[in-house]
């Protein structure tokens, strides 16, 4: 093996307690995408996702949702993982906590949500879920105490992205929040202590339902793109934020500082909206006339954040050209953007055509499509490939097995994106051709998963051989 295939050294393969050496981060990581794989898969045998939202305006299936809710904790777990070592973090505590709280979160939260189907009801699972959440809000917790903890040493790394990863963490965290208050309003009601009651009332709600549904559209929005801005985070400081110079070092900064401002404002955005019943002003509440028109948290998060990343991705555009993994990360949050933001954009501006969740309207069935495709596939799929392929350039050793995943992932990821635009704007039809696209583009990226797994997991055994070849034998005692 040619030593300069070896991927750049990291503290991938340091355990996180010494007295276990086989716990280290990069067999949590992989546990993890292991994990995240198969229960994706079962998701085919709970609830169809082509169906399971038929419109924009259903009400969500509560058995869907908290089953999904496994995929998205152990999502923010693998960015937790990831996130230490990008972010050169080298607390011993940081790492522990964190790792531990990965495996409750995860496999919690994933085994929970399996049998989690009513609220109230399910009671065994649902607390089951709970203390996966409570693990998820360490996770985010200690992230953030990590962060501003060496707050110095980390800033070498670019200040704007330590502050917006900060950002990210501490959005996520607010929505987490928001979604435990959700939760137990839906489980005992607003009466469980009386002073909630009296707080909804006071803030405007005239209803616990009409509270819940705020909190709830709040915690989904502010925990997805607060994730997607932390992933962006990562990628800017891995690919070498501190290092650019001239007009690209100029375009990362403008592109991190519209993600940080982008995560801010969605942050208190969604905060205000989902603690209170307050409504932005007419003036600034959407782009365009009702009921063609696009919200303004919709512009916030679709330009500032998702836009802002897009401009950073560019500003690497050298190092993406000459290394097709991160190519593909690049590649995934472009077509994040294309998805989320052009497609959506689109399609709020053509409400009379698309209805947003009118049966009746002319294109209610391409609107179905499109609320499962914007959510399942823009913003949860994508953005985890993109932290899985930052995942492949720690871990996978040799550049050949790197690169060949990445332009598995990119085939697959253009598939994707291809029939799902096809089955959304040409033929909504569930078994058309959009469907036969998408589901080959699914199909292939989960090949660049496999393949991920295959050779991280074999990466070390590798590297260990190779170390052996470079070591002299030793010697014998002479008798």
């Amino acid at each position: 093996m040619n030593h300069q295939e070896l991927a750049p050294s990291t503290d991938a393969d340091q355990p996180v307690v010494p007295r276990a050496p086989w716990l280290t981060p990069r067999r949590l990581t992989l546990f993890v995408i292991s994990w995240l794989g198969l229960f994706a898969l079962g998701s085919v045998l709970i609830a169809n996702p082509f169906q399971s939202e038929p419109s924009a305006q259903a009400t969500p299936n509560y058995a869907n949702v908290m089953y999904l809710h496994g995929l998205l904790i152990g999502m923010v777990g693998l960015m937790a993982l990831l996130a230490l070592q990008v972010m050169q973090i080298k607390s011993r505590h940081a790492m522990l906590w964190i790792s531990v709280g990965v495996v409750f979160a995860t496999v919690l939260a994933s085994v929970g949500g399996i049998f989690d189907r009513t609220i109230p009801g399910s009671e065994v699972p649902m607390w089951t879920q709970i203390i996966g959440f409570f693990a998820l809000d360490e996770i985010l917790l200690v992230l953030i105490i990590a962060l501003f903890a060496a707050r110095k040493r980390v800033a070498a790394l670019g200040r704007l992205p330590v502050f917006a990863g900060v950002a990210a963490a501490t959005a996520m965290l607010g929505a987490a929040l928001m979604g435990h208050l959700a939760g137990w309003i839906m489980e005992f009601g607003d009466n469980v202590p009386p002073a909630l009651a009296s707080y909804r009332g006071a803030v405007g709600f005239d209803s616990a339902s009409s509270f819940t549904a705020a909190l709830v559209g709040s915690h989904s929005h502010e925990m997805a793109v607060g994730a997607m801005a932390l992933a962006m985070t990562m990628l800017a400081v891995q690919f070498g934020y501190v290092r650019l110079s001239g007009t690209a070092r100029t375009v990362a900064r403008v592109g991190m500082g519209m993600v940080s401002f982008g995560v801010v404002a969605m942050a208190l955005f969604y905060i205000a909206t989902g603690i209170t019943a307050w409504t932005p002003p007419a003036a600034i509440s959407q782009l365009g006339t009702s009921p063609n028109a696009i919200p303004i948290d919709d512009l916030l998060t679709g330009v500032f954040v998702m836009g802002g990343g897009v401009v950073v991705a560019l500003s690497f555009i050298r190092s993406l050209i000459q290394t097709p993994v991160r190519l593909a990360a690049a590649w995934a949050w472009i077509l994040t953007f294309a998805t989320v933001v052009v497609a959506g954009y689109s399609i709020e501006l053509h409400t009379t055509f698309f209805g947003a969740g009118d049966p009746t309207a002319a294109g209610a069935a391409n609107d179905g499509v499109f609320t499962w495709l914007h959510q399942d596939v823009g913003l949860f799929l994508l953005p985890t490939v993109l932290v899985i392929m930052l995942a492949v350039e720690r871990l996978v050793v040799r550049r050949v097995h790197r690169n060949e995943i990445a332009w598995t992932a990119m085939a697959g990821t253009t598939l994707l994106f291809i029939g799902g635009m096809v089955w959304v704007f040409i033929d909504p039809a569930l078994s058309g051709t959009g469907f036969l696209v998408s589901t080959a583009g699914v199909l292939v990226t989960g090949l660049a998963v496999l393949g991920t797994l295959w050779y991280a997991g074999l990466s070390r055994i590798t590297s260990i051989q190779h170390a052996r070849t470079l070591q002299p034998p030793r010697a014998h005692p002479v008798r």
